[in-house]
């Protein structure tokens, strides 16, 4: 085949490849000058971001640190709020104790009608003070998440009767009706807690009866079934003065009476429907109220219980009875440890009549002697004593029993230090129990029967 010659270029070839040159060139160019720029915007904005980023991580660390430092400080404050109602709690409930214990002492001595009516004046306003005392540790406990509930069995019936006995006398004299009614279900034994029940229906008719003038206090108690469970109801219907609905908002606040003139004229610390409250809640309940300004109040508490068929018991003997009973069968050796010479005076007098041996010392290292020279068959242990402390002697007691194998020496604390921490230390270090100042007669009573009638007869072991 005969190849065809090539076609020559056209003559203007050479000036189209420069232009396309100048061309590709400049573009090159304007590319590499775009992408420069850009790489520079890119480096800024990296820069920028880097920045903010640091800045990010410093106000990171300074708000971690902030919120460390204020952790610190609110565990510190509530540390130091612990402190304070313990201390405070301690130091009220020990001279508290000898006021309340001396005037129930007194009061069984023989004494006129007058006096009997003034040392009855002299325990109301002891036991109105620790009733405020006791309201404080409580939503201290609540607030801090360490109150505990109780699952015990009692008899419903019998513990509502025993709150409408703290009221009646009182409603009497303010000229009210007071009634006290069961629905069908509400007559048998039930598993929950007994004393908060008692401190929520008792708050509610108190209020009852201090905002009523006339009229009357009607009370409904009932359980109702809902869904897999039970839910005790307390209804407290009064025909008192009302609440206005800008009370209402403030009438559940800790601290605060639903009005200021309240406060004048009935007193009270505005805890106890705070309290009730929270107590509902904490056994899965609520509590409510419906009111209009003068035409009464309606207070509802509503909580989860479980009903149980009525257990095998013996009533209760009076403790005071029962441990002469047990004094007649065989004398006991009481060992009191108390530094406070007035509490020391409370115990003799509480105690004076019994058939039993009641020896005192002053502080733990004296009891740790006594004890050594002749155990005694039961010991009433202060724990904030000179020297050495209830604790101390406590654990010495104890660890003396097990390596000598002896018998196992009944203690109670007696203890103004009543906060639930510290119940577990007394059970920690080997206490047998606890009764809490300023106790009544029968709370003492109760604790030396129950002592004496389960002490240990074989020797100490560590596992106790």
């Amino acid at each position: 085949m005969t190849e065809r010659p090539a076609t020559p270029p056209p003559a203007n070839t050479a000036p189209v490849s420069r232009s396309r040159y100048e061309r590709e060139k400049r573009a090159r160019y304007e590319a590499e000058q775009f992408l420069e720029a850009k790489s520079r915007e890119l480096y800024q904005a990296n820069s920028a971001l880097r920045k903010q980023a640091e800045s990010l991580e410093d106000a990171i660390r300074q708000r971690t640190s902030d919120l460390e430092a204020a952790r610190i400080e609110a565990e510190a404050a509530s540390a130091a709020k612990s402190i304070f109602l313990a201390t405070m709690s301690h130091e009220i409930r020990t001279p508290l104790n000898g006021v309340l214990g001396m005037a129930e002492a007194l009061n069984d001595t023989p004494l006129t009608p007058a006096q009997r009516d003034m040392l009855a004046v002299v325990l109301q306003s002891g036991r109105l003070l620790q009733s405020v005392l006791n309201d404080i540790l409580d939503l201290s406990k609540i607030e801090a998440g360490k109150y505990d509930i109780e699952e015990i069995a009692f008899d419903l019936k019998e513990v509502v009767q025993s709150v409408e006995a703290m009221f009646s006398l009182k409603a009497q004299e303010k000229g009210l009706e007071f009634k006290i009614s069961f629905g069908p279900e509400a007559v048998g034994w039930i598993r929950g807690d007994p004393n908060r029940l008692r401190q929520i229906l008792g708050n509610l008719i108190s209020n009852a009866i201090k905002f009523t003038s006339k009229g009357s206090i009607h009370v409904l108690v009932s359980v109702n079934v809902e869904g897999d469970g039970h839910e005790l109801v307390l209804v407290v219907k009064d025909t008192g003065k009302g609440i206005s609905e800008e009370e209402k908002i403030r009438l559940f606040k800790p601290y605060v009476q639903s009005n200021p003139a309240i406060s004048r004229e009935f007193g009270g610390t505005g805890l106890g429907l705070s309290i009730s409250r929270r107590l509902c809640q904490l056994m899965q309940g609520e509590l409510t109220v419906t009111s209009r300004e003068g035409h009464g109040a309606t207070f509802t508490a509503r909580f989860r219980v479980t009903p149980i068929n009525a257990p095998q018991v013996l009533r209760a003997e009076d403790p005071e009875e029962e441990l002469k009973r047990l004094l007649r069968a065989c004398p006991r050796r009481i060992l009191a440890a108390e530094d406070n010479k007035t509490n020391q005076l409370v115990l003799k007098s509480l105690l004076n009549g019994l058939d039993l041996t009641l020896d005192i010392v002053s502080d733990g290292s004296a009891v740790l002697s006594a004890w050594n020279q002749a155990p005694p068959d039961l010991i009433l242990m202060d724990i904030q004593m000179p020297v050495m402390n209830g604790l101390e002697a406590t654990a010495a007691i104890r660890s003396a029993e097990t390596l000598r194998n002896l018998r196992r020496t009944p203690i109670i604390a007696l203890s103004a230090n009543i906060m639930r921490q510290h119940e577990l230390e007394y059970h920690a270090i080997g206490m047998d129990g606890s009764v809490p100042k300023p106790f009544r007669k029968e709370q003492l009573l109760s604790a030396i029967v129950h002592a004496f009638k389960h002490a240990p007869t074989a020797p100490s072991s560590q596992g106790d």
